[in-house]
């Protein structure tokens, strides 16, 4: 569980720099392209994501639509999963002696 937070914290903390990273590509003189997941994908890997086959499943066009999205909208989005399913857990006792 302690492993799974840290990554969660982690996930966020990566998710705000991409954020900035965003904001500031966004405020630049230059046209502005997004951080998509499929380039964080790319740079993690050294490879782009193959393409599926025309006909798509609906996990493949899932897929596609979560690589097409911004990175730190998908960092952010795991590390908050991440942490609330890690959280430590209060034990309560519903039955207790004397």
């Amino acid at each position: 569980m302690i492993l799974g937070r840290i990554l969660g914290w982690v996930l966020l903390v990566l998710a705000v720099v991409m954020a900035s990273a965003d904001a500031v590509m966004a405020l630049g003189p230059a046209d502005y392209s997004a951080i998509l997941t499929s380039d964080v994908l790319t740079l993690l890997t050294g490879g782009a994501p193959e393409a599926a086959a025309p006909s798509r499943s609906l996990l493949a066009t899932a897929g596609a639509a979560l690589l097409d999205l911004p990175a730190w909208v998908v960092m952010g989005t795991f590390g908050t999963v991440l942490l609330f399913f890690c959280r430590p857990r209060v034990k309560r006792f519903r039955f207790r002696r004397g």
